[in-house]
């Protein structure tokens, strides 16, 4: 009772003195507040792997990849979705799992939710939950382009799924990648911090 007692009055105040241009009946709250809601990474992880450590990032062509400086941002997990919601703002990407490939399925930012079936939250490692197609699977593989011409090239993003036997070689959506280069890892949704990183 004492928290809207107060607010009433800081109400009555706000609307008693008006600020010039302002209209008596206007209630200014103030700029945008997100700063204050919770930001993380997402990292590779265990901390044996190559790419430990590294962050969920934006590559070419809206793929998902792995590199130094990744997304800071707050997470969207409606609707069994992994989204990039900007400060102040509507969610803006999207991670899906391509739907298509069978076998390593590629990652890839869209600003439309295609994928529906992430397990995700803060402080916890993100999986994809079964489907009809594959089974529930927290495993992803990392892997370095052919041609990758400075030491700090992204790694691009591909979900393993369960029983998957395709060598890494022969698999279709790795033809582009240097397959030796190869790692599995998990992705870890990092307790939040609030306000901005510095």
């Amino acid at each position: 009772m004492y928290a809207f007692s107060v607010i009433a009055a800081l109400l009555s105040v706000v609307s008693a003195s008006p600020a010039s241009g302002v209209p008596a009946s206007t209630v200014y709250i103030g700029p945008c507040t997100d700063s204050i809601k919770p930001h993380a990474h997402i990292i590779a992880s265990p901390d044996t792997t190559l790419v430990a450590g590294l962050q969920l990032s934006t590559g070419t062509s809206g793929r998902a990849t792995l590199t130094d400086g990744g997304i800071y941002s707050l997470w969207d997990f409606s609707n069994g979705g992994l989204g990039v919601k900007p400060d102040c703002g509507p969610t803006g990407l999207w991670l899906n799992i391509d739907p298509v490939v069978t076998d390593y399925k590629p990652l890839y930012w869209n600003t439309t939710q295609i994928t529906t079936n992430w397990s995700a939250a803060y402080g916890k490692v993100l999986a994809a939950n079964g489907t009809k197609t594959y089974s529930t699977t927290d495993t992803f593989i990392a892997c370095r382009p052919v041609a990758f011409a400075v030491e700090k090239a992204p790694w691009y993003l591909f979900l393993q799924t369960p029983g998957t036997i395709v060598p890494l070689a022969d698999a279709v959506s790795l033809k582009d990648f240097d397959t030796t280069s190869c790692v599995k890892t998990k992705l870890t949704i990092e307790n939040p911090t609030y306000g901005t990183e510095i």
